[in-house]
């Protein structure tokens, strides 16, 4: 079997195989150790994976990506002097390797990089109840951030009630209310949740926190009865999807306060 130093100065005439771009990873040489040839490259970004490339014929054609390899292969950060080993005679099945127009090149995915963005959206939720309300959400995020929400149709009034009834107007009592027809609704919403990043411009949202909704009836008395079979006050949980996309951010998740109130809730806004 002939020495793999022979090919000592066959590599030492390689070109630098740029991919992607020049700044982004270079081979910088190829040598022989052992059975295995070494080749050495700079990155300029970090990777998930490399992948090596051979040409057996100057570079005029390719196989790969080589099975056979070891090294800085797998989630590998930027910098100088990362190398692979590639057990040549093994990857080719043979018992020995000289070639003179041996060339490498590589392949790369590179990390996604996402910057640290603040964001604003407007929002606006309906349930089929029927309700609606407007309101805002600013957060932060990069591979993971937070989120704070307010919600309202400014209607504050549900705060505030002189008694109760069922779904028939019958009061604790047992009496019927003297109802007048008037109707008062209020939604409100407060909450604050968490978003990671799960591909590129998508991102998962869920939020935790107080929410109202509450039906009055007016009686002929001038006084305000919670309607207790469309009312719900307590925790409200969120569950979505938000994506960023060139400074444009749209959100889309469902909302409930305890688990008997449901709404969706859409956002539309911008970061920066």
């Amino acid at each position: 079997m002939r020495k793999l130093a022979a090919i000592m100065f066959l590599l030492g005439s390689l070109m630098w195989q740029p991919m992607l771009a020049q700044e982004v990873a270079n081979i910088v040489k190829a040598y022989p150790r052992g059975k295995n040839i070494v080749v050495e490259y700079d990155l300029g970004a970090d990777a998930d994976f490399v992948r090596l490339y051979v040409s057996l014929d100057g570079g005029a054609t390719y196989r790969g990506p080589l099975q056979q390899v070891s090294g800085d292969v797998a989630d590998v950060e930027a910098g100088f002097g990362h190398s692979i080993l590639w057990d040549v005679l093994k990857e080719l099945g043979l018992e020995s390797f000289d070639n003179e127009t041996v060339r490498f090149k590589l392949g790369l995915k590179l990390k996604e990089r996402w910057p640290r963005e603040t964001f604003v959206t407007l929002n606006a939720a309906y349930s089929f109840a029927p309700q609606g309300s407007l309101g805002f959400s600013v957060g932060q995020v990069k591979h993971f951030g937070w989120f704070v929400s307010a919600m309202t149709n400014g209607n504050f009034g549900g705060f505030r009630f002189d008694g109760e009834c069922d779904k028939q107007g019958l009061l604790s009592d047992g009496h019927l209310m003297t109802y007048t027809g008037e109707v008062s609704k209020m939604r409100f919403s407060v909450m604050a949740g968490g978003l990671m990043r799960v591909k590129g411009p998508l991102l998962l949202r869920a939020g935790v926190g107080y929410g109202n909704r509450t039906m009055r009836w007016k009686t002929t008395d001038n006084e305000w009865y919670r309607n207790k079979a469309f009312s719900w006050q307590g925790l409200d949980l969120s569950a979505g999807a938000q994506v960023h996309w060139h400074g444009l951010v749209v959100s889309l998740e469902a909302v409930t306060t305890q688990f008997q109130y449901v709404e969706t809730k859409i956002g539309i806004g911008y970061a920066f």
